[in-house]
């Protein structure tokens, strides 16, 4: 355990391109969607095809490039290269996505954002996934993990603050939202172009995670659902995260007709950033104290309760709505840190059973559901908008008030408690993975020994 901390510089350097994924992710999943039915007149309906076509596309893209993640042979290893490949076309299509040409028609809105949609998730899938491998290979000691998880997860939210509130900065600053956001693409889009090319020059992989993995890909794709552990993981890690991801497409929705206080979501998003990165370091330390399994559920009771509060919601009631932010925030916090760790302990597992390390095969689904459950919580939001006679710009009945309060407060509620009852079937704990060590490391001690034996005489 010892021998694998990982110094400050590593997780500083692996963490930074977190800061503009992050940024460039939620500006897309927090404006976008009233941007287009509001601004540009493209109905809540079709966007939310939009949503989900894109992870249909996912669910074949995410798989395939964990896959081909794991094979890849190059002198600066199998994760690396594709850092490359990713930052140059992923600034691009972020860029087009925000500045559609003047005059089209609903319906070539929709092609347009689709086209450009799609292509920004597969350049983040052709980076994502190798990243996120690569740093479940940077170390095998359970806690050191979780530091290098945690200290991601504080870029990751740093991101998600600036694309919260750069973007209404751009728009206010230019006058109008089509030039503010478009320059805020140039921005948010170089800048995450280049922290990735900083962690490629910055980060070197292990020499044992090297090895390329030899499974065939279906076969590969069976055998890691057939690991109980990662099931359970994948179901609950999705249920919770769907209940966070309605906060990003409705937030400006709630503060429109329910709060009526625009002006406060600048605040609600400081909140819920500060809940999510002031709680960090109470996680980790909490993880080391109880084990993360339990910690991970606390957390997500903590966010039952929060949602379920939120439900008293009305007009004028934006203090309640900042404190309650700082709360689910809190939670958030703890799922995107744990998640990411307890899976790297999951893939301990695999290796035992298959002998051989496929991050690859297994954050291609991660990356999967990771991008699945913005989907679903955009699609649901956008069809729930739709299905209880949202009109833009007008004031809404009661009865939209009070669609618009169960999709952000009872629908997080709901997957969040069915997370929590989940996870307490997770059977992968402390005591389990320290087993699954021992056992690895004794196969290769005995795999050196074997090595480095002299074959007998003739």
């Amino acid at each position: 355990m010892t021998e694998e901390r990982l110094s400050r510089e590593e997780i500083l350097s692996y963490s930074l391109p977190a800061f503009g994924t992050a940024a460039i992710l939620i500006s897309v999943a927090l404006y976008l969607p009233n941007y287009y039915t509001d601004e540009l007149g493209v109905t809540a309906g079709m966007l939310s095809w939009i949503f989900l076509i894109g992870r249909i596309w996912d669910a074949v893209t995410d798989p395939l490039m964990g896959h081909l993640s794991d094979r890849t042979h190059t002198p600066w290893g199998r994760r690396r290269p594709y850092f490359l490949l990713a930052p140059l076309p992923m600034w691009l299509a972020f860029y087009l996505i925000w500045v559609p040409k003047s005059g089209l028609s609903s319906n070539e809105l929709f092609f347009h954002l689709l086209t450009c949609y799609i292509a920004l998730y597969t350049c983040w899938t052709v980076f994502s996934i190798p990243y996120i491998s690569l740093g479940m290979e940077m170390s095998s000691a359970y806690h050191e993990r979780t530091r290098l998880f945690g200290g991601r997860q504080g870029f990751y939210i740093a991101g998600i603050a600036a694309g919260m509130l750069v973007p209404e900065l751009f728009a206010r600053a230019a006058g109008d939202p089509l030039t503010g956001y478009s320059r805020m693409a140039l921005v948010f889009g170089g800048l995450t172009a280049a922290l990735i090319l900083i962690t490629f020059s910055r980060v070197r992989e292990r020499p044992r995670s090297r090895d390329r993995a030899t499974i065939p890909f279906f076969q590969g794709v069976a055998i890691t659902f057939r690991n109980r552990a990662f099931v359970v993981l994948v179901l609950v890690y999705m249920a919770a995260l769907v209940g966070g991801s309605f906060i990003a497409p409705l937030t400006l929705y709630v503060a429109k007709y329910v709060i009526q206080a625009r002006w406060v979501v600048p605040y609600v998003m400081l909140a819920y950033l500060f809940g999510s990165i002031a709680s960090i370091p109470l996680w980790v330390s909490l993880a080391k104290r109880i084990g993360k399994n339990r910690t991970w559920m606390a957390a997500m009771a903590l966010a039952t309760v929060g949602y379920t509060l939120s439900y008293s919601y009305h007009e004028g009631t934006w203090l309640r709505w900042i404190v309650l932010a700082v709360v689910v925030g809190a939670s958030n916090g703890c799922t995107m840190t744990l998640g990411a760790s307890i899976s790297a302990d999951v893939i301990d597992s695999d290796e035992l059973a298959t002998g051989t390390r496929r991050e690859g095969a297994f954050m291609g689904i991660w990356s999967f559901v990771d991008k699945a459950a913005v989907g679903i919580a955009v699609f649901v939001g956008m069809q729930g908008l739709a299905a209880i006679g949202y009109v833009p710009n007008v004031e809404q009945t009661p009865e939209v008030i009070e669609g618009i309060k169960f999709l952000y407060c009872a629908l997080p509620a709901i997957c969040n408690l069915a997370a929590a009852l989940g996870f307490s079937r997770f059977p992968l704990t402390r005591e389990v993975h320290a087993d699954i060590c021992r056992q690895l490391a004794a196969r290769r001690e005995d795999a050196a020994q074997t090595n480095a034996t002299p074959p007998p005489d003739a």
